[in-house]
């Protein structure tokens, strides 16, 4: 499922994704992927804006506004802002991103069995990525990875509750 198309690559890991009207809404937190040639790029979503884009409106006769300015139909815009991680290339993990994805190039949930995949390291459960990007992501998005994590891995879930202890008291 797609949920939206990458409008900005501010840098190799902060994505600008415009939502479209009619996608579903999906949360802070949620694992996302965009597919790359032979790799896959996986991010998080970091945060949601919703602007309103209004400042042309009064310098536009109002006959000419549908026209020239045809979001005042729908005055919203959404946005998502994507966190890379880091990437999966036939079956190997890399948590880092070395070459971000394009303007235009899809965003897309990704799957319970790609989020145990990238969550695999020498056939180990393994969330070596979290500790490098902890200061650029809010507490409430590395809570809900965590808990997505402990989702697809039940097994970890003594150590996910002692991570998610630490983040709670503060950084």
């Amino acid at each position: 499922m797609v949920l939206g198309d990458i409008i900005r690559v501010e840098d190799a890991n902060t994505y600008v994704v415009k939502i479209p009207p009619d996608a579903p809404r999906e949360s802070i937190g949620r694992f996302v992927k965009v597919k790359k040639d032979d790799r896959v790029i996986v991010g998080v979503i970091k945060n949601i804006t919703h602007s309103i884009r209004n400042e042309l409106v009064p310098y536009m006769e109002p006959g000419m506004q549908p026209k020239y300015a045809p979001f005042n139909e729908d005055f919203r815009e959404s946005y998502y802002v994507v966190h890379g991680l880091g990437i999966m290339i036939n079956g190997v993990v890399k948590y880092e991103v070395d070459s971000p994805p394009e303007a235009k190039d899809s965003i897309e949930i990704l799957s319970p069995s790609e989020l145990k995949e990238f969550h695999t390291f020498d056939n180990k459960p393994s969330i070596a990525y979290f500790n490098s990007n902890r200061d650029a992501l809010d507490n409430k998005v590395l809570i809900s990875m965590l808990n997505q994590v402990e989702a697809n891995y039940p097994e970890c879930s003594m150590m996910l509750k002692l991570v998610r202890k630490y983040i709670v008291r503060g950084k």
